[in-house]
């Protein structure tokens, strides 16, 4: 059985090509959150995001062949990501609620393009799968720490831990450098 996991994007486009359904799988498992980060992030409920989500993938599917670049897939999808999400909520409506203007779907600044969309999901996605090869304290910690939206207090992770107060700020030291070794492989 190959192990799609390594296939580079290019690897994983030639391999849905030949209709192999495997590859498919990977490709929608590694890129399914940044498809759905982007309607999120300029204000589609979840329903409609679902939905872009949808029709982003069937796009794939349907050019599948005409792809010129496999190597920008991710760039692909999050460019018709976003224009999926204009079409749908198109006006005034739209970039009065979401706080995003045509100007900006259509011409992003600097910061907000597809290769950087793209970059940043590769870099969570890259902290996310390190972080998973940690140990389990580790990895409890590290997102008691860094990955809720409200920050808990040293008590509240000392006693989810169960370890003393005073061994959260070596023990995060500790982590951080285990996690750091695990990116760098």
């Amino acid at each position: 059985m190959r192990n799609y996991k390594n296939f580079s994007p290019t690897q994983l486009v030639e391999a849905c090509r030949q209709q192999d359904y495997l590859a498919w799988n990977e490709l929608v498992t590694r890129y399914e959150r940044l498809v759905y980060t982007v309607p999120l992030r300029y204000g589609l409920p979840q329903a409609e995001a679902e939905d872009v989500f949808q029709t982003v993938w069937l796009a794939l599917l349907n050019h599948l062949d005409a792809l010129e670049q496999p190597e920008r897939v991710a760039a692909w999808l999050v460019t018709t990501a976003r224009r999926e999400t204009w079409s749908r909520r198109r006006g005034a409506d739209f970039e009065r609620d979401a706080g995003v203007t045509v100007e900006q779907l259509d011409n992003p600044n600097e910061e907000d393009t597809s290769e950087e969309m793209m970059v940043q999901y590769e870099r969570q996605t890259a902290v996310r799968r390190a972080l998973s090869r940690l140990e389990e304290r580790c990895q409890r910690l590290l997102k008691l720490l860094y990955y809720t939206t409200e920050k808990p207090e040293y008590t509240t992770i000392a006693n989810e831990l169960d370890i003393p107060v005073g061994s959260i700020g070596p023990t995060r030291a500790r982590c951080l450098e285990k996690l750091r070794k695990e990116m760098e492989e």
